[in-house]
């Protein structure tokens, strides 16, 4: 069952001590706090509480749970109010809009912790916070002549009064109880009418007083109207009971202040708000500080008993009162403390330790990222596709269009790059945006100061940056120069073309050199001398006229075909070109992409360890929290120890002794160092158990890790008996 702890007033005094005696069931979720000083100081505190109480049950779904208020009957803020009046101002502002919301709780608990001197008659010594006692015990004043009565409550002199209206009591031993006679019965009415004008009179007083009161009235210093008619009323009810036959033996014990007072401790008293509240009253003694803050714990270990075992307020009666004396083992609360105690010193010392060792705002040097896009080795290959036309093949009229197809399937060529090129690059900018996106980072051996890292990153953005900047591709230009390149090329070899002679221009041209050259043959053979000159000669002449035209043929031939061979040897090396340019251009976008990934990693280097900078400076906060908090957790169990004067063990002892470790991103709450019960700390007995003593009943209950507590007496509470 999920406990809630409600605290009127203020904190105890020293109450800080004993705080964490309750962080192992509030990290475990089965209790919560709310104290009335946390609430805003313009509101009450059930104004703010209560919402916060519903938001925290729906949250969790608790279901099953109950409520206990803590109430110091000597707290400056509730001396000025009755008992009466907080039970009131509970169940009103707090249970019943719980009730009303469905999220009642299943059992209510006002625990008083009662540090008020009282006399032997259980009164409050002090005459004020007497006064409001006797009206939340009796429901009205007791005879006092210390201090003047304010208000308009019933004191025990005016209802004595009545007793004297009412005159000697009743004798009934010669009276028959169903047949009074008529004078008997006469001389009763006269009694009672008596009493009845008499209280009359006196309730009718207090109205006009509560009246008169220029400014409202409080409920602690007067009765209200409604209190002054219910109770006229329940005496008037008794007066017609008594004034029915037959007549009843009881009637000779009748006294009309012993009925009045029954009636206003009923409707004045306590007992009238009380409802289903279990109240339960504890005495702690003020004046000595040890004893104080040995109450202190022996609330706390009550608190934490009926948190773990609920049934114990079960068997208590609802709307009942009760008085708890609470008895602890000293030896083993000491060696709880002392436990407690060096554990706080160890991990102090231990964080210490590693709080020097964090002061070194170090980090490991990142490792650089490889990354090379890779986009041009296909195109690279495609190189050597298509070759020139062989300087063998006949130059026909089918040349022109076989160079110009060449022409065609080199810029095919070019344009499939050209697309592959954008493919690949595409390819690499997406490949680029994974690898930004990726959050690893490999680290070296080399531990290097944070600050000093930064600025060498930073330095390292500012030269990439000026590198992409340079490096930033322009537009590829290789297609558009190749596109102006065959135009003109198309028309150059169309001129080409045109200079060089048919075969009818080479066959005229042949014949007329051949006739040049044979004629001096012919003028030899027309002269006296011919015949002296041998007929072999002139067949050998015209052999070699015939080989000299044909030389003449060849070279001509040749020379004028070589411009034409020159001209498509110039062409395939400007696509050689084209094809370079492609690369070049690939090449020069991969070296700005490289150049862009390492801008990218640097500003991930310098965004990661401004990560790991801002983590080491809350690191080191948390560690400087924590270490302040257990130096402060330190002094207090020293100083709690010595408050209940009980010896502490020196450090040598306890050498080897095992601490939790601390989660320093977590609250104390729920960090198990803080918390005397830890679960490297002392264990109990096995088999101890908590004695618990109801009435004359003896019981049982495990101790669960609450080994220092031997025994809870509940008892009926003499203070506020209803």
């Amino acid at each position: 069952m999920h406990s809630i702890v409600i605290h009127f007033g203020k904190k105890y005094e020293d109450w800080h001590f004993v705080e964490p005696f309750f962080y192992k069931l509030q990290n475990s979720k089965e209790l919560t706090f709310y104290w009335e000083e946390e609430a805003p100081a313009s509101n009450p505190l059930f104004l703010s509480v209560v919402d916060t109480m519903i938001e925290h049950l729906d949250r969790h779904r608790i279901k099953d749970w109950q409520l206990i208020i803590l109430l110091n009957l000597d707290d400056e803020l509730n001396r000025r109010l009755r008992l009466t009046t907080h039970l009131s101002e509970i169940r009103r502002d707090l249970l019943d809009p719980l009730k009303d919301k469905g999220f009642y709780p299943t059992q209510t608990i006002l625990h008083l912790v009662d540090m008020i001197q009282r006399t032997s008659n259980y009164a409050p010594i002090e005459e004020g916070l007497k006064r409001y006692w006797e009206l939340d015990h009796y429901g009205y004043l007791l005879k006092s002549t210390m201090w003047p009565i304010v208000g308009n409550a019933f004191c025990e002199e005016e209802i004595n009064q009545l007793d004297e209206e009412w005159g000697e009591p009743i004798q009934l031993q010669d009276i028959v109880l169903d047949q009074p006679g008529e004078q008997f019965m006469e001389a009763l009415e006269m009694k009672c009418e008596r009493v009845t004008t008499c209280l009359a009179k006196k309730i009718d007083k207090k109205k006009d007083l509560l009246l008169l009161r220029e400014e409202k009235p409080g409920r602690d210093e007067w009765m209200t109207k409604d209190q002054l008619d219910i109770a006229m009323k329940d005496f008037e009810n008794k007066i017609k009971q008594i004034l029915t036959l037959p007549l009843t033996p009881s009637l000779t014990y009748f006294t009309p202040s012993r009925e009045l007072s029954s009636s206003l401790k009923f409707h004045v008293g306590i007992q009238s708000e009380i409802g289903d509240i279990r109240l339960i009253r504890q005495e702690i003694i003020q004046s000595s500080h040890r004893e104080r803050m040995k109450g202190y714990l022996e609330l706390v270990y009550f608190l934490l008993t009926i948190s773990h075992h609920p049934k114990l307020i079960e068997r208590l009666e609802k709307g009942s009162t009760s008085e708890i004396q609470i008895l602890l083992e000293n030896e083993s609360l000491e060696t709880l403390l002392n436990h407690y105690f060096m554990s706080l010193v160890k991990a102090k010392r231990q964080l210490e330790d590693q709080l020097l060792l964090q002061n070194q705002f170090h980090t490991h040097r990142f490792r650089d990222d490889d990354f090379s896009p890779y986009t041009a080795a296909s195109i690279e290959k495609r190189r050597d596709v298509h070759q020139p036309l062989l300087k063998s093949s006949k130059i026909t009229y089918q040349f022109y269009d076989q160079w110009q197809d060449q022409l065609y399937k080199a810029e095919t060529t070019l344009i499939d790059r050209e697309n592959e090129l954008l493919k690949k690059s595409r390819e690499a900018i997406s490949k680029l945006n994974v690898l930004r996106r990726r959050n690893d980072f490999l680290e070296e051996e080399e531990l290097i100061g944070i600050n000093d890292y930064k600025q060498d990153i930073l330095q390292k953005i500012g030269v990439v940056q000026r590198d992409v900047i340079h490096s930033a591709p322009g537009r590829s230009q290789a297609l558009t120069t190749w596109q102006d390149f065959v135009t003109k090329a198309k028309n150059q070899m169309h001129f080409l073309l045109q200079l060089l002679p048919n075969q009818q221009q080479f066959l005229m041209l042949s014949i007329l050199i051949v006739i040049i050259l044979f004629i001096p043959f012919l003028h030899m053979l027309g002269s006296n001398g011919s015949a002296e000159v041998p007929s072999y000669f002139y067949g050998i002449g015209f052999i070699v006229t015939l080989l000299v035209t044909y030389c003449g043929y060849f070279f001509t031939k040749r020379k004028s075909y070589y411009h034409i061979w020159k001209f498509q040897e110039k062409t395939y090396e400007y696509t050689e070109n084209i094809y370079q340019m492609q690369v070049d251009a690939q090449h020069k976008y991969n070296d700005y992409l490289n150049h862009l990934f390492r801008l990218f990693s640097l500003r991930k280097y310098l965004e990661k360890l401004s990560i790991i900078g801002e983590e080491k400076k809350v690191q080191n906060l948390l560690y400087r929290y924590h270490l302040i908090k257990l130096d402060e957790f330190v002094q207090r169990t020293n100083r709690l120890l010595h408050i209940l004067q009980m010896n502490k063990e020196t450090f040598a002892a306890k050498q080897e002794l095992r601490v939790p470790g601390i989660k320093f991103e977590k609250s104390i709450i729920e960090n198990p160092i803080y918390s005397p019960f830890q679960p490297l700390g002392v264990q109990g007995l096995n088999g101890h158990g908590i004695e618990v003593y109801l009435g004359s009943a003896i019981e049982q209950y495990p101790s669960d890790y609450i080994h220092e507590l031997e025994q809870i007496r509940i008892q009926e509470d003499k203070v506020y008996k209803l």
